[in-house]
């Protein structure tokens, strides 16, 4: 009997924790809705925002290459009717 009433206890201080955390929640977006942070102001220059800096320009290989790594053999056994 006494274990009911602990865990009855239990389960409702967890509930009330959870919803003090959910209201707690809900005013935190409310203030942030209600009264934004002003932004600073970005420090890089209008040019560096505008011109991406491009570190590696070979990122994907030539078409070449991808062709021959290719094989073609097991294409061969493919059944194409059990695609439809």
């Amino acid at each position: 009997m006494i274990f009911k009433n602990l865990l009855g206890i239990l389960i409702l201080l967890l509930n009330a924790a959870g919803l003090g955390f959910l209201i707690y929640l809900g005013i935190l977006a409310g203030i942030d809705h209600f009264f934004p942070k002003e932004a600073e102001p970005d420090s890089r220059s209008s040019l560096a925002k505008n011109d991406p800096e491009i570190i590696n320009d070979d990122i994907i290989p030539q078409e070449e290459d991808l062709l021959k790594d290719l094989d073609l053999s097991d294409l061969d056994k493919l059944d194409l009717d059990d695609f439809e």
